[in-house]
C-alpha cells in the first residue's frame, strides 16, 4: 500500500497589491506542524515552480476582475501532471459562479482570519489526498480487472489442452462449461453438450450416490469427490474419479462446481492385482509403525508377532533369541484364536532347536529354512510362482542384528497342509529385517541413556565433593522459588564458607584442602536428609543448602546442626586463628516468596548473614531478613 505523505505542501501566488502580505501574516499565526509553505508574487515564476515540484494546494490571493481571475486559474491548471487543489483568496464583489465551479475552495477576503485559513488547507489537503488515493483504487482495480480477464483466457487455454475432463455446473444443476477432453470423451459438440443434464451419462447403478452427493454437497456449499461409471461416446462405460470444487462469483456468491474427471478404469484393473500386495504392505507398515512409535523391546516383539498372525492366520507364531551354544529362548508367541485347547503341539516344540543346528550357518546367511530343510531362495526370486509348491508345517525366518544372527521368527502350521504364498515369505523376510534395525536401535538406546545419565551426572554435580554444582544450585533455586510463589509455601536458604580455608591450603596443600572439601561437604550432607532438599557447592569453599517448605526458625535449627557436624569432624587447622580444628560460618535467610521479588533476593540475604557471621568472629549461625 502507498504511503501518504502528511505534509500539506501550499504554495502562495499573492498579487493582491493593496493587501500584500496579510495573507502571510496569517499563515504565520498557522501553528499546524502539517502544512509546509511556499510563496511567489508573480504567476511566471510562480508556474515554473509548479513545473518542477509535487504540491497539494495552490493558494491565490487576487485582486482582480472575475475574467482576469478565471485567465490566471485556467494558465496554473495548465501544469504537467497537475496533482493540486487551488483555493482562491478574493472579495465578495468579485465572486462568480464560473470562479467558484473552477476551484476547489474560496475565501472570501472581508470575513478570512488565521483559523478559518488554516481549517481550509487542512480540509482541502486532506480532500486532495483522499480523492488522490481514491484515483489510485480505481486504476488498481482496472488493473486487476485485465489481469482477471488474462487469466480466464488462460484458464480457457489449460483446460481444453488437458487429458482430464473438466466441467463446470451452477446451482441449478445447468452445465456452464464443457473442455474439449470432455467433449472428445462423449463425442458431443459443444452447444449440444451444454444442453445436457449432467446426470444423463451415469450409469443407473450409480446413479443414486451421485445424487446423494451432489444434493449433500450443494445444500452445504462444499465440495465432493466420488467415483462412478461414466458413458462414453461409443456407449461404453469408463469408471472415472469426480472432483468437484465449490466456485464463487465475482460478488463471493456460491455459484456451483468445478469439476475434474479423471479415468481410473485401467487403475481399478491394476489395484485388484495388487491387493495382495497392497495388504502385505498394510501389514508391514503397522508393524513398523508399532515397532518405531515405542521404545519398550517387548512391546515391539508382542506387536510385531501379533500382528504377523493377524495377517497370516498360522497356528502359532513365535519370536526366538539364541543365547550362547546355539540354545533358543522363547520371547514371545502369538497363537492362532481357532486352534484347539486340546491340540497336542508339544511335541514339535523342541524343533527349533534342532533345525537351527542343522542350518546355523544356511540361517546366518539369512536363508529361510523349512521343516525338511528345504530352502525358498528359488521361491523368493521366482516371481512367477503364486504359492509354494510343497506344504510346510514350520518356517524359521532368520532375525540379523549387528551382522550376526540374533533370533528367529518362526511360523508353525500343523492342523492341516498349507501353502505358503511367495507374498507371505517376502513378508516374513521384511519383518525380520525390521526386527533386526529394531534390536540394534535398541541396544544403542540402551547405551545412549546410559551415555546421558552419566552425562546429567557430569553436569549437575560437582567432581570433587559429589554434592550438586553451581549450576544445578541455580536451576533448582529458580524452580522451588516458582513453586512456592503459587503454593505459598516458605523457602529458605544456608551459605556456608569454611573459616580461613586460604590458610588452610597454605599450610597443608591444595590436594589437603581437596580433601577437607569433601568431608565438609560429607559432612552437611548427613544433615540434611529430606528428597526435596538440595546441598551444593557454591564457589570455592562455600557451599549452600536450599530448604523448601522450611521456614527461618527451621533453617536456622539445621545450619546449627551442620556447623556442629562439622566440627564434630575434628579436621586440624593449626594455624586458624580461631580454633585449631575445621569451622563453618554461615548465613540463614527465608520467605514466602512473592511476585513483587526475585529469588535473587534470597540468596543476597544470606550472604549478609553469613558476612555479618564472619564479621561477628565466623564459627556462627546468623539469620539475616529479607527486606521487601
Amino acid at each position: 500500500m502507498q504511503i501518504i505523505d502528511p505534509t500539506i505542501k501550499v504554495l502562495l501566488i499573492d498579487n493582491h497589491q493593496a493587501d500584500e502580505g496579510s495573507i502571510e501574516q496569517l499563515l504565520s499565526k498557522i501553528k499546524s506542524q502539517k502544512i509546509q509553505l511556499f510563496k511567489y508574487h508573480d504567476l511566471t515564476s510562480a508556474w515554473e515552480f509548479l513545473q518542477q515540484h509535487s504540491l497539494n494546494i495552490v493558494l491565490l490571493n487576487l485582486d482582480e476582475e472575475p475574467k482576469n481571475s478565471l485567465s490566471r486559474l485556467a494558465k496554473i491548471k495548465q501544469v504537467d501532471n497537475r496533482e493540486f487543489a487551488t483555493i482562491v483568496i478574493i472579495e465578495k464583489k468579485f465572486l462568480t459562479e464560473a470562479l467558484i465551479a473552477a476551484v476547489e475552495d474560496y475565501l472570501i477576503r472581508e470575513e478570512i482570519s488565521a483559523s478559518l485559513l488554516e481549517k481550509t488547507i487542512l480540509f482541502a489537503g486532506e480532500r486532495h489526498q483522499y480523492i488522490q488515493e481514491l484515483q489510485r483504487v480505481k486504476q488498481r482495480s482496472s488493473e486487476i480487472h485485465l489481469e482477471l480477464l488474462k487469466l480466464q483466457d488462460l484458464f480457457q487455454a489449460i483446460v481444453n489442452n488437458t487429458s482430464t475432463l473438466v466441467w463446470m455446473i451452477d446451482v441449478r444443476e445447468n452445465y456452464t462449461f464443457l473442455n474439449q477432453a470432455w467433449l472428445s470423451f462423449t463425442g458431443q459438440k459443444k452447444d449440444t453438450g451444454l444442453q445436457e443434464n449432467w446426470k444423463d451419462r451415469i450409469h443407473p447403478e450409480d446413479l443414486a450416490k451421485c445424487k446423494l452427493a451432489y444434493e449433500t454437497a450443494l445444500n452445504k456449499c462444499q465440495g465432493f469427490q466420488i467415483e462412478y461409471r461414466l458413458s462414453r461416446s461409443d456407449s461404453t462405460y469408463r469408471t472415472i474419479l469426480n472432483t468437484a470444487v465449490r466456485r464463487y462469483n465475482s460478488r463471493g456468491k456460491f455459484a456451483g462446481f468445478l469439476c475434474s474427471c479423471l479415468d481410473v478404469t485401467q487403475r481399478r484393473k491394476i489395484e485388484g492385482k495388487m491387493m495382495q500386495q497392497a495388504q502385505s504392505d498394510r501389514i508391514l507398515a503397522e508393524i513398523t509403525q508399532n515397532i518405531h512409535s515405542s521404545l519398550n523391546f517387548d512391546v515391539i516383539l508382542q506387536t510385531a508377532a501379533d500382528e504377523v498372525n493377524q495377517f497370516l492366520q498360522a497356528d502359532r507364531i513365535f519370536i526366538l533369541e539364541i543365547e550362547q551354544q546355539q540354545q533358543l529362548i522363547l520371547l514371545f508367541e502369538s497363537i492362532s484364536a481357532d486352534l484347539p485347547l486340546s491340540c497336542e503341539i508339544s511335541a514339535i516344540d523342541k524343533l527349533p532347536n534342532k533345525k537351527l543346528t542343522e542350518n546355523f550357518q544356511r540361517l546366518s546367511r539369512g536363508e529361510i529354512i523349512t521343516e525338511d530343510n528345504t530352502s525358498l531362495s528359488e521361491i523368493i526370486n521366482n516371481s512367477n510362482l503364486e504359492v509354494a509348491s510343497i506344504a510346510y508345517s514350520l518356517l524359521l525366518v532368520p532375525i540379523i542384528s549387528h551382522h550376526r544372527l540374533w533370533g528367529l521368527l518362526c511360523v508353525e502350521h500343523n492342523l492341516y497342509p498349507r501353502y505358503w504364498k511367495q507374498l507371505e515369505i517376502k513378508l516374513l523376510q521384511r519383518v525380520a529385517i525390521q526386527l533386526g534395525i529394531t534390536i540394534k536401535q535398541s541396544q544403542l538406546y540402551q547405551e545412549l541413556e546410559r551415555a546421558n545419565q552419566e552425562l546429567v551426572e557430569l553436569v549437575v554435580v560437582d567432581s570433587l565433593t559429589k554434592v550438586a554444582n553451581r549450576h544445578k544450585f541455580d536451576k533448582y533455586l529458580e524452580v522451588e522459588w516458582k513453586r512456592c510463589t503459587r503454593e505459598q509455601n516458605f523457602l529458605s536458604l544456608i551459605l556456608c564458607d569454611i573459616d580461613y580455608f586460604k590458610l588452610y591450603n597454605d599450610t597443608y596443600g591444595h590436594q589437603a584442602g581437596d580433601r577437607c572439601l569433601t568431608k565438609v561437604a560429607q559432612a552437611i550432607a548427613k544433615v540434611v536428609k529430606r528428597p526435596a532438599d538440595l546441598v551444593a557447592r557454591y564457589g570455592g569453599e562455600e557451599f549452600a543448602v536450599i530448604l523448601p517448605n522450611t521456614n527461618t526458625l527451621g533453617a536456622k535449627y539445621i545450619a546449627k546442626q551442620i556447623r556442629l557436624q562439622v566440627e564434630a569432624l575434628k579436621a586440624p587447622h593449626i594455624n586458624s586463628p580461631i580454633d585449631l580444628y575445621v569451622t563453618l560460618s554461615l548465613g540463614v535467610a527465608g520467605c514466602i516468596p512473592d511476585s513483587s521479588l526475585d529469588f535473587s533476593a534470597l540468596v543476597e540475604a544470606a550472604d549478609k548473614g553469613l558476612y555479618k557471621a564472619k564479621e561477628l568472629g565466623r564459627n556462627r549461625v546468623i539469620e539475616f531478613e529479607i527486606h521487601r
